[in-house]
């Protein structure tokens, strides 16, 4: 009898301590360490994701970039067909330029928010992933209002009903919604039919919560491949620098990642579903605040330094 309350015991333990230790909410959330920075070697006409001032760009058979974000065509093997490339090639100004104008265009409507954002000085976009979380998320807010800063959330799509208030409020204090898709699933797993559906769920429950429509785009765990690119319609936003705040869960380390490395243009990648995430957005954003840094968002960054274009990916907005 002894033994079996001591085993009873045992197992209430394990509950009760289950019960307080959550759980990393996304499968995908490990991914997020393999932020996509490795170098490619890319050719014939291949995305190449990080050439460039973290710019995804065509490349031809003998290596030169083009000028302009492109977005790939596959055909049946995987691969692009020679008349594919060809016509990419004759195209690249036009429908590039054509791309970029319209997603500055849009990126600049987000950015008014009534505040003047001096371009000579300094700038930081602070990104949170994985909510919409109020308990932190208004936390975040509180302390943004108080330094004038703003920053982006890239939210979840299936999360976003049970925070519209939030997500108002994002919007009226002239923060940025992204998109995080509807369910946090590795895109590169997909099809074409269905990485648009996981974009266009997450951009419809944005709207319907908050009346905005996400501009940009945040991949889970930044998994990209060409047809990612190619079915996103929308600039996709990775980071410069990585907080790892899901893993460590250690407030003191999330602002050691940050203050020990931060420049002008960074963007950085923190998560809103912890609790050790605030509380180091709390001391964050007023030493960045001291240091000069404007906090602002993705968008009101990019309309400051080259816009932004379907299909491009970005790591960070250096002057």
């Amino acid at each position: 009898m002894k033994k079996l309350l001591q085993w009873g015991f045992g197992l209430m333990t394990v509950a009760l301590v289950t019960a307080f230790v959550p759980a990393t909410p996304f499968p995908s959330m490990a991914d997020e360490a393999a932020s996509g920075q490795e170098a490619t070697e890319v050719r014939n006409g291949w995305i190449d994701e990080n050439l460039g001032p973290g710019v995804a760009r065509w490349v031809d058979g003998d290596g030169n970039i083009s000028e302009q974000p492109g977005k790939q065509e596959e055909d049946g093997t995987g691969g692009e067909s020679q008349s594919s490339v060809e016509t990419q090639d004759a195209n690249a100004g036009t429908a590039a330029e054509g791309q970029q104008e319209a997603a500055s265009e849009e990126s600049q409507e987000q950015a008014q928010t009534g505040r003047q954002i001096d371009p000579s000085r300094p700038m930081v976009a602070l990104t949170f992933d994985d909510g919409p979380f109020a308990p932190v998320g208004n936390q975040i807010m509180d302390c943004l209002a108080q330094y004038g800063g703003k920053a982006t959330f890239f939210v979840v799509g299936s999360r976003v009903s049970s925070y519209g208030a939030e997500l108002q409020r994002m919007v009226a204090e002239g923060h940025e919604i992204g998109n995080h898709t509807y369910e946090h699933k590795n895109l590169t797993k997909l099809s074409g039919a269905q990485i648009q559906s996981q974009i266009n769920l997450c951009n419809d429950a944005v709207q319907a919560a908050s009346g905005v429509k996400p501009a940009l785009v945040r991949t889970p765990g930044g998994a990209k491949n060409g047809t990612v690119l190619a079915n996103v319609h929308a600039p996709v936003i990775m980071w410069s620098i990585d907080t790892r705040d899901w893993k460590t869960r250690n407030a003191s380390k999330t602002v050691n990642a940050v203050m020990s490395q931060v420049r002008d243009g960074d963007i950085v990648l923190m998560h809103e579903l912890y609790s050790q995430s605030g509380a180091a957005a709390l001391e964050i954003i007023p030493r960045l605040t001291e240091a000069g840094y404007q906090l602002v968002t993705v968008s009101e960054m990019a309309a400051l330094r080259g816009g932004v274009a379907p299909g491009g990916v970005y790591f960070h907005f250096y002057p």
